[in-house]
């Protein structure tokens, strides 16, 4: 007989200082609530949706961030694990300009997992990447790369202390927009390390300094949100 699908469903919460996407801040350097709920299913699936207000300069609008993602997980013999699926990053209220690209955006993704260690590479899968547009108007962005990777290091039970780096690479060139600059960049990089507290088994504390390179300067062109900034973060699960 075939045996049934079992569910398991959590929700989180956070209170951030600064919500920090791919090392450059969403809310214009200012805090963010944050929150999501998730089901995972007994053969390995699962979905959820995660939640942040968001602030850009520019007016384009966007007040809150939706993602909505699916995939399936699993691991190997040897204590591989690995995690492969889909995220949809919606932007709610954002403006629409014809012949610009959204901020909405499609990703595939895959993930190995061994020990305290993991790679993930994520890819676009939609025209739009975030809003970025390449040089000479070049909106296909499509094929764009995110590659992350980290390590956590447990200290004790409670505490943990955690290091990143990700990269960023564009399909298509983008402009450097500092002052004089005629160049272009085709990738940045962020990089992060921090500490993790479990004040329990539902809530815990992390404090995190996260940086970019300088081509992430030249892709925004505004240090308030790309300078390096310790992050302080208040999470729960339930």
């Amino acid at each position: 007989t075939a045996q049934a699908v079992e569910v398991t469903t959590t929700a989180n919460a956070n209170l951030t200082t600064d919500y920090k996407f791919r090392g450059i801040s969403q809310t214009n350097a200012g805090p963010a609530f944050q929150g999501g709920f998730d089901a995972a299913f007994s053969n390995g699936f699962y979905i959820g949706n995660w939640n942040s207000n968001v602030s850009f300069t520019g007016a384009t609008g966007a007040g809150l961030e939706m993602d909505f993602y699916g995939g399936y997980a699993g691991s190997f013999a040897n204590g591989i694990g690995y995690d492969v699926g889909a995220l949809y990053y919606f932007y709610e209220g954002a403006a629409i300009t014809p012949g610009l690209p959204e901020l909405n955006t499609l990703e595939v993704y895959g993930k190995l997992t061994y020990g305290g260690a993991y790679a993930k590479l994520s890819v676009a899968a939609s025209e739009d990447y975030f809003g970025f547009q390449g040089v000479n108007s070049q909106n296909d962005q499509s094929g764009s790369t995110y590659l992350d990777l980290g390590y956590t290091f447990p200290l004790s039970d409670a505490l943990s202390l955690t290091a990143h780096y990700g990269l960023t690479s564009f399909d298509k060139d983008m402009a450097d927009l500092r002052p004089g600059a005629t160049g272009t960049i085709d990738s940045y990089a962020d990089y992060s390390i921090g500490a993790t507290y479990a004040i329990s088994p539902k809530y815990s504390i992390t404090a995190a300094y996260i940086e970019t390179d300088d081509d992430a300067q030249a892709l925004i062109n505004n240090d308030d949100l790309t300078d390096g900034s310790l992050v302080v973060t208040f999470s729960a699960k339930f």
